[in-house]
């Protein structure tokens, strides 16, 4: 704090506090003596009412011209000519100087030593800017009150020490109290959790959602009355006047109803996946078991008439068994999802490590593979194993895609920000219909697959904060991109 050089002739008197009265820069301070003489005046007093030091010390208080008037419209000058033992907390006093108008809060109060009156402390602080403000805000033309008070959505203003200057039916109706209970009432940080509405006015401030002086669409937690948390939709404007913030202005859309849908709709959703994957797994598991038991009886009835038939039996039966096994593992990998354990890693190493796990089944295939990997490649955070699934699923798709041979491509590199890795193949693409559903759990066009390969590779990207797409087209091929962030 810069402090003013004193007045000629004029010093603080000793104390601690008449040294924190003499700081003060925007209150106005007289003390007087038992005769209401004045014994001290702060600087800011002086300054302010363009008075000087040697004119005022020892002068009594009502002798000294002003042009206050109170709210009763009386002529009043630096204290009341009437003191009484006890006095009103504030005066609003106003005073025209030039054809301006300013408006004051006087308090004025006794100092008592001892049985005795000692002092009488005047103080003057100029609330002409914040009533002026207060009053600009409040006073909205009757159109606009009629809009917030019809808005469905809730609306609040608040002056910037947070106290509630408009408060329409909307927020009444969504937070249970009545207007008159809040404005001029409450503070704005009643009606939010604790610690949130600093968090709020911190918000606006930044830039994080629309701008500096703009918080667009923020999901957040109002107060009820009763105490209860509701979610609302907050969207919240500083408000300025003349280059000045006044206060700040709250919309918020009660979001209990969409809530409640969003809940009811994701259950049907689980129902319906529950049902899908119940018949789903009936049929996957129904099927071999027929199978294996129609074999096994017919080994076991005729075991040692025909070796060779019946160990060809056993050997569908060990398949069929084996079918089941990579069916429930792939169901149990679908419905246990584990959050992935992420860490840096070089995505060219673990596209070439599981490129050594595809090499034998290429090969047999009649396969060709194709690396283009970006060299430069950042480093990215990824859990390997779970990443090594979604590459080794989506090129067993491409590789059962191309089943008179081809090429199966693989690339890696940078785009917008973020690194991506596309599989392509050769092989005669996928129908727009089967394209529209790839993603759904237990959709398969392949007589014997699980229908759970993608799904559960794109809960794994998903989980990567990342993006799979798949393009394709008919006799071309089919291209699959992951994009992870860089």
């Amino acid at each position: 704090m810069t402090h003013k050089p004193e007045p000629a002739g004029r010093r603080p008197p000793p104390g601690l506090f008449a040294r924190l009265l003499d700081s003060l820069q925007d209150v106005f301070t007289l003390v007087l003596d038992k005769e209401r003489r004045i014994v001290y005046a702060n600087a800011s007093f002086l300054e302010h009412f363009g008075l000087e030091w040697p004119a005022v010390t020892g002068q009594v208080c009502f002798d000294l011209e002003s042009s206050f008037k109170t709210t009763a419209g009386e002529e009043m000058g630096f204290c009341p000519r009437e003191l009484g033992p006890y006095f009103p907390a504030h005066h609003v006093l106003t005073r025209e100087v030039d054809g301006k108008k300013f408006i004051y809060e006087g308090t004025f109060y006794h100092v008592v030593r001892g049985e005795e009156e000692a002092w009488t402390v005047c103080t003057f602080r100029d609330v002409t800017l914040m009533f002026n403000l207060e009053c600009q805000v409040r006073q909205m033309d009757e159109l606009e009150r009629m809009l917030a008070q019809a808005s469905i959505d809730g609306i609040v203003v608040n002056d910037l020490l947070g106290n509630v200057l408009i408060f329409n039916e909307g927020a009444a109706r969504i937070l249970g109290y009545r207007p008159e209970e809040v404005i001029g009432q409450l503070k704005v940080s009643v009606l939010y959790p604790e610690g949130q509405a600093h968090e709020i006015k911190e918000l606006i401030y930044s830039s994080a959602y629309g701008g500096p002086g703009i918080l667009e669409n923020y999901e957040t937690l109002a107060r009820h009355k009763d105490g209860t948390l509701i979610p609302v939709w907050l969207s919240s404007r500083l408000l300025r006047e003349d280059g000045l913030e006044v206060g700040i202005v709250g919309y918020f859309r009660d979001l209990r109803e969409r809530k409640r849908l969003e809940e009811e709709l994701l259950r049907q959703e689980r129902l319906a996946t529950l049902g899908k994957m119940a018949a789903h797994v009936s049929h996957e598991i129904k099927n071999p078991l027929m199978l294996i038991g129609g074999f096994a009886r017919q080994v076991l009835k005729d075991i040692a008439q025909d070796p060779q038939k019946n160990l060809e039996k056993l050997r569908i039966i060990v398949d069929e068994v084996k079918r089941l096994e990579d069916f429930l593992i792939a169901v149990g990998s679908y419905a246990k999802f584990s959050e992935p354990h992420k860490e840096p890693g070089d995505l060219n190493v673990l596209i070439q490590e599981t490129c050594l796990r595809l090499e034998p089944s290429m090969r047999e295939s009649n396969i060709g593979l194709s690396l283009a990997l970006d060299l430069d490649l950042p480093q990215v955070q990824f859990d390997p194993i779970h990443l090594r699934q979604v590459i080794l699923n989506i090129a067993k798709n491409g590789l059962e895609a191309m089943e008179a041979g081809g090429t199966l491509t693989i690339t890696t590199g940078r785009q917008e920000g973020r690194v991506f890795v596309q599989i392509c193949d050769t092989g005669p693409g996928i129908p727009q219909e089967v394209r529209e559903k790839i993603f759904e759990p237990f959709f398969s066009s392949k007589p014997k697959g699980s229908g759970l390969g993608l799904a559960i590779s794109q809960k794994i990207i998903e989980a990567h904060q990342g993006e799979i797409a798949i393009e394709s087209e008919l006799q071309k091929g089919t291209r699959v991109t992951i994009s992870l962030k860089a």
